[in-house]
């Protein structure tokens, strides 16, 4: 599927998820993919299949190109597959996922610490908080992972650029650029360094 659809895809994914308060572990479930496949998708990192993705799409009751317009009216709660308004009722009453091994090494916090020392408008790729991650931390970690937690947990601070990398050396897709389009808080600092133990 062409990139540029595909891009355009996960960003709507985004919105709806942000809209019913679901996880990209949440869409897995209910489209029944490999949630590497949505998280892949959603850093803009992998290819997917035409009935994976009319199977997300029906997860909120729509089909692909329904969804895949960025001008179709998102549908409301009420109108949403029984199964999907059941896992935004347990998402919200379980509250953010916590997976156990990323929790343990405090992933994100570690992730607000670096971006902490950008400044607002700042452009920066993936791979230079992995460098800075381990460079700080000792802490190794994919760049997809990073790229994930930028789009979806830290998605208040950063914004993922239309702008792509570009390196003639690496062959494969460019990685994109991403924004802080917010300065950290000062609170939100102090709360992430105290979970470090910094």
């Amino acid at each position: 599927m062409h990139r540029k659809l595909l891009d355009e895809y996960a960003d709507i994914l985004n919105r709806y998820m942000k809209k019913f308060g679901l996880e990209p572990l949440d869409i897995a479930f209910l489209a029944k993919v490999n949630r590497k496949t949505i998280d892949a998708m959603l850093a803009k990192t992998g290819g997917i299949e035409l009935d994976t993705l009319e199977a997300i799409s029906q997860v909120l009751g729509l089909r692909y190109f329904q969804f895949g317009d960025p001008n179709f009216k998102m549908p409301p709660f009420d109108a949403l597959p029984e199964k999907t308004k059941e896992r935004i009722a347990f998402r919200k009453k379980e509250g953010p996922h916590n997976e156990t091994t990323y929790d343990q090494r405090l992933l994100n916090e570690k992730i607000t610490m670096i971006l902490a020392g950008y400044d607002k408008g700042e452009e920066f790729l993936s791979k230079h908080v992995v460098t800075q991650l381990f460079e700080t931390f000792k802490e190794k970690v994919s760049t997809s992972e990073v790229g994930r937690r930028l789009v979806s947990s830290l998605n208040a601070y950063v914004l993922q650029t239309k702008k792509k990398y570009k390196d003639n050396k690496s062959k494969g897709r460019k990685p994109y650029y991403f924004r802080l389009i917010k300065k950290i808080p000062a609170q939100v600092l102090a709360e992430a360094k105290e979970k470090v133990g910094e």
